[in-house]
């Protein structure tokens, strides 16, 4: 029993000057990739989003402090491209809202070289993958939203969302067969997401399909992360005619896009 009792002790010590170790690891190719749901261990987290203030800027010597410059959200993750003094490298982490020029902390990572992302059809050379993702101001944002100088604030739940022009949600195909009926008005438009390009000029670009008939596609703006495949019923302002240059060009858009549901 002595004998069990001591080699309990090692095992447990050896585990945790494993565990204090500083650095990130590089992840084997047959921990699997985040995108399939497999577990890589780096996020532990069953729950979901980190909660906001659950790390201490001070503990530990491998705090990290990034610039976020460009989100590509996923189902379950949020990847995120960041500068970290001069050096600038993509991180991975449980979706949350990510602020473009806002600071935050993160501690670890975990390394993976050649990340396949299968949302994206790209594969990322280096890629860390980190539990939690806190704003840097997190302790005065607690109670409320404080956006970073430059950056686009996301729309708060709280604020009052635009009273529409037209009652009920506008199909698709009614837009699109009249659309100087609808421009420059406020509307609503339920569908799905069938594709995202997030954070083109400082917006995310939805394109939402409701199968009305003939199933045309509409583009939206908006500050608020879309998954590919979510079911949104959004508000916005009806754009004619807008061309943003480098082929950005609509005959109807609606922009400012805010979430009902």
């Amino acid at each position: 029993m002595k004998d069990l009792r001591i080699n309990f002790a090692m095992v447990v010590v050896a585990f945790l000057l494993h565990a204090c170790s500083g650095g990130p690891k590089t992840i084997p190719e047959e921990q699997g990739d985040a995108d399939e749901g497999t577990s890589t261990g780096v996020f532990s987290n069953s729950g979901g989003q980190a909660p906001a203030g659950a790390l201490d800027p001070a503990a530990g010597k491998d705090l990290h402090t990034v610039v976020a410059l460009e989100t590509l959200p996923t189902t379950k993750y949020v990847y995120v491209r960041v500068k970290e003094g001069e050096e600038e490298f993509w991180i991975a982490t449980l979706l949350q809202e990510v602020a473009i020029g806002r600071s935050y902390f993160y501690r670890g990572g975990l390394l993976k070289t050649g990340f396949e992302s299968k949302e994206y059809n790209r594969t990322f050379d280096k890629l860390y993958l980190i539990s939690q993702l806190v704003p840097s101001d997190h302790g005065s944002s607690m109670s409320g939203s404080t956006a970073a100088p430059g950056a686009s604030p996301m729309p708060s739940a709280a604020a009052p969302l635009p009273q529409v022009d037209v009652p009920g949600s506008t199909r698709i195909a009614d837009l699109i067969a009249d659309p100087k009926k609808f421009g420059g008005k406020t509307i609503q438009v339920s569908g799905t997401c069938t594709k995202v390009n997030p954070n083109i000029m400082g917006r995310n670009w939805i394109h939402v399909k409701d199968g009305s008939k003939g199933d045309p596609e509409l583009v939206i703006t908006t500050d608020i992360p879309i998954t590919e495949g979510q079911a949104v019923t959004m508000i916005g302002t009806v754009a004619l005619n807008k061309d943003f240059g480098a082929g950005y060009k609509y005959d109807i858009l609606l922009e400012d896009g805010r979430l009902v549901k």
